[in-house]
């Protein structure tokens, strides 16, 4: 008997490495483009930031870039920034002044971009944010930040993506669509911003769906707190104390290790190369995150979905074991105002908005 569960066990043990060659071995990456020597990358938001050192990343691996920005100045010293630091042609950078939330401004200098040199990858990197409490923020930046953030991507999508398949089954090429930490984490204090990058990632994904028959890959990236000018803009956009206080222990926020952008760059574009579909730039927490909120889509590899089913369970055990001892213990330590009680003990009579008409 002994000797028959040996040969069984013994079987199943070969019977599950051959299961996973074989889907070690069908499984493909999504995107086709396996190198970016004299690819032509379009980034929006490409005059700063991650923008501006993914256009750096590109053009030393042999690409040519289009910059797009709303600013002709800051898209300038952009290029000449790029000039001066890799000593590269200046026929390898076009610049394109358009505001994203502007469809006619971006149509036509995403369109003139295609005529410079068709491009092969497309980087949707634009994007503002603010901090403050929902009902604190102006209605302005409300409207900039989903008009940058959505809708901006979304109008630069509908001009691109039309171009990009028409060319793409005989040239590979790719989608990169830049989110935040935010897309998987909310960011205490920024309701609205990560709405906009929530939205950003249900986009993406989509994405994966419609373009999966073109040889379209789409990417997903997820930034954390990076050094940039847009890291600057949120903090000086706090105007409440606490809430600093309180979004730095809830999101794990230091500014001492925020994220250099040249290494954000290189992750993202490093995405672009090895067809992954969702990558996390902020380290093993990132990591950890990427497979918590990965979705159902199918993973970009199967050790990826692997890693998923082992910590998927024992992670949201812990999550819920945490919430429960935060909710008790936020029920325990927030006071009731008195005036809550005032209002359960008044007479029924005087809860109506309208009292009713009394009877003749």
């Amino acid at each position: 008997m002994a000797d028959i569960l040996q040969v069984i066990g013994a079987l199943s043990t070969v019977i599950a490495i051959i299961v996973i060659s074989f889907l070690l071995s069908i499984w493909k990456p999504y995107t086709h483009v396996r190198s970016l020597q004299n690819k032509h990358v379009l980034i929006t938001g490409g005059s700063t930031g991650i923008g501006l050192e993914i256009a750096k990343e590109a053009i030393a691996q042999g690409s040519y870039v289009t910059l797009i920005a709303r600013n002709i100045s800051k898209l300038n010293e952009a290029a000449h920034q790029i000039l001066q630091e890799l000593q590269c042609d200046k026929n390898r950078i076009n610049i394109k002044v358009a505001d994203v939330t502007d469809y006619e401004a971006i149509s036509a200098a995403i369109k003139e971009s295609f005529q410079w040199i068709p491009v092969d990858v497309l980087i949707c990197n634009a994007g503002v944010a603010k901090v403050g409490y929902l009902e604190q923020m102006s209605v302005e930046w409300i409207d900039s930040i989903v008009g940058t953030n959505i809708r901006g991507t979304l109008y630069t999508l509908k001009v691109a993506l039309p171009i990009m398949k028409e060319r793409s089954f005989k040239h590979p090429s790719a989608l990169v669509l830049v989110g935040s930490i935010a897309s998987m984490y909310p960011l205490y204090g920024g309701g609205v911003y990560t709405a906009t990058k929530y939205a950003l990632k249900g986009l993406a994904e989509n994405l994966r769906l419609e373009l999966f028959p073109t040889n379209i890959g789409v990417s997903f990236a997820c930034p954390g707190f990076v050094e940039t000018p847009l890291l600057s803009e949120m903090e000086d956009s706090v105007t409440v104390p606490i809430l600093a206080e309180v979004a730095e222990t809830v999101t794990f926020y230091d500014r001492n290790k925020a994220e250099n952008p040249r290494d954000v760059a290189r992750v993202i574009l490093g995405a672009v190369i090895q067809g992954k579909s969702f990558v996390a730039t902020s380290g093993q927490g990132g990591k950890l995150l990427s497979l918590l909120t990965a979705g159902i889509l199918p993973a970009d590899s199967f050790v990826n979905a692997v890693i998923n089913m082992i910590i998927l369970v024992p992670m949201r055990i812990i999550g819920y074991v945490y919430a429960v001892i935060w909710i008790n213990h936020r029920t325990r330590t927030i006071p009731v105002k008195p005036a809550a009680e005032n209002f359960l003990a008044k007479p029924a009579e005087e809860t109506f908005l309208v009292k009713p008409a009394a009877d003749k």
